[in-house]
């Protein structure tokens, strides 16, 4: 399979999964606490610590997509790699 035939596959998938979960009736904004937990979100991956314990917690979210599919497992340590260097970058400022 190469990857455009695995990206289609995914693209069916997931369509697939948003026709079957319900669509609930009314949602409510988000509190604001979560609104502004953002900015401080974002200033502590800034933190080598806590920008690893973040990827940490990501990867073990998606640890079945990963083992089904090595390409996106390659994409994602790519991924990983390129923000670490970032993080890095800012520590070394």
């Amino acid at each position: 399979m190469n990857l455009a035939n695995e990206i289609k596959a995914l693209g069916v998938q997931i369509a697939e999964q948003a026709r079957q979960r319900p669509k609930p009736d009314d949602e409510a904004p988000p509190p604001i606490e979560e609104a502004t937990g953002v900015g401080e979100a974002r200033s502590q991956l800034h933190d080598a610590d806590a920008f690893l314990k973040a990827v940490n917690e990501t990867l073990d979210e998606f640890a079945d997509d990963l083992n089904r599919h090595p390409r996106l497992t390659a994409l994602a340590a790519l991924s990983i790699g390129l923000a670490a260097g970032i993080v890095i970058g800012y520590q070394a400022r």
